[in-house]
């Protein structure tokens, strides 16, 4: 999102500061900025860009200036591009001043979408002062259409392109709702006691989702006793099938147990995450026939689908950044190893039991 203008004042001369690209399609209001003129009060600083003198903010004010015949005005600089500046003098002329007009934010945000498509339709919304929906009628039409140009030459790669977007808080968050969804899930899954509203904003979807969500999960017929039987070894998938392994896990968690030949193909992201140990662990009635046996295949299901999400993820990993996110992927796999380690240790200390026995 956009840097924080300086905080610090400055004095700049009125005759050295120069028009802005304004949102406002009908141009200065000059009755406005007579009333700022006679009102007699101390103008609030404007916003000025640093390097070209060019106002972002503040014309109704500079031009008040003019009126009282001040030769001085108290500024403030910002920084950026200068589509970034646009993006700027729209958010600040939807929260001060005289309003934008609908058609002002709606024309405002036609010309946003078109340099900046990879920012969601609520950031783009809290800045032009409209609705969510509002810039998702637009995003749509825009797609349909020949991405709109700025005037300045940026980019204005279409907007329907992106496969991720940059939200209000500065995350990036997956398009496609599937994938959101999926997020979800898998929060809901790794963290049962955090609150709606915080997987709700962590995936990207609304609170309403994460709550009906929860509540199937919760449904989850786990200890009505009415499971289905287990189907005999030589209809499941023999040890060694990725693809069948990860559809008899995904069973397990999806919902009522259902045969083989019923469950939906994995992708090859989930089969190559799924281990062959996986059928023994759903072929095993102690583990399959009980609530944390079933908890168990859920959870492990999970972190396959977690790898399969970082796969993709890890990809758009900017080269400053893949240090750091390979140094997290290695701690997380240190204790994999240490509880693997555990696991194998408790078998060890099993079998001595028995064998003394």
């Amino acid at each position: 999102m956009l840097d924080e203008p300086d905080s610090e004042i400055h004095t700049m001369p009125v005759a050295s500061l120069l028009p802005s690209d304004s949102p406002r399609l009908g141009g200065l209001c000059h009755d406005h900025a007579q009333v700022l003129a006679e009102s007699g009060r101390e103008l609030e600083p404007i916003l000025v860009h640093k390097a070209t003198g060019r106002v972002v903010d503040g014309m109704h004010r500079l031009r008040a200036a003019i009126l009282r015949g001040a030769r001085d005005l108290p500024v403030r600089y910002v920084e950026g591009s200068s589509a970034d500046l646009f993006v700027r003098s729209v958010a600040a002329n939807t929260r001060h001043g005289l309003p934008l007009t609908l058609k002002d934010r709606r024309a405002a945000v036609v010309r946003i979408l078109a340099s900046h498509p990879h920012w969601s339709d609520r950031a783009i919304a809290a800045v032009s002062g409209v609705s969510p929906k509002t810039v998702g009628a637009a995003r749509r039409r825009c797609s349909s259409e020949e991405s709109p140009h700025s005037k300045d030459g940026d980019d204005t790669s279409g907007v329907s392109e992106a496969t991720a977007r940059v939200g209000r808080d500065g995350r990036v968050r997956p398009v496609d709702m599937s994938q959101r969804r999926e997020k979800a899930r898998l929060l809901l899954a790794e963290r049962p006691q955090a609150t709606l509203r915080d997987v709700a904003e962590e995936a990207g979807v609304s609170i309403s989702t994460v709550h009906r969500m929860r509540r199937a999960a919760s449904a989850h017929p786990a200890d009505t006793g009415r499971d289905r039987e287990a189907p005999p070894a030589s209809s499941g998938p023999a040890p060694g099938e990725g693809a069948q392994t990860g559809a008899v896990v995904v069973a397990c968690q999806e919902g009522p147990l259902r045969s083989v030949s019923e469950r939906a193909e994995p992708s090859a992201e989930t089969a190559r995450a799924q281990p062959r140990a996986a059928v023994s662990l759903y072929r095993d009635p102690s583990i399959r026939f009980t609530d944390s046996g079933r908890a168990l295949l859920r959870w492990l299901n999970g972190q396959s689908g977690e790898l399969a999400m970082g796969e993709r993820l890890l990809a758009s990993v900017p080269p400053h950044c893949m240090r750091a996110a390979a140094e997290v992927a290695r701690h997380y796999a240190r204790e994999w190893e240490r509880l693997a380690d555990t696991l194998q240790r408790n078998e060890r200390l099993s079998n001595n039991l028995r064998g003394a026995r």
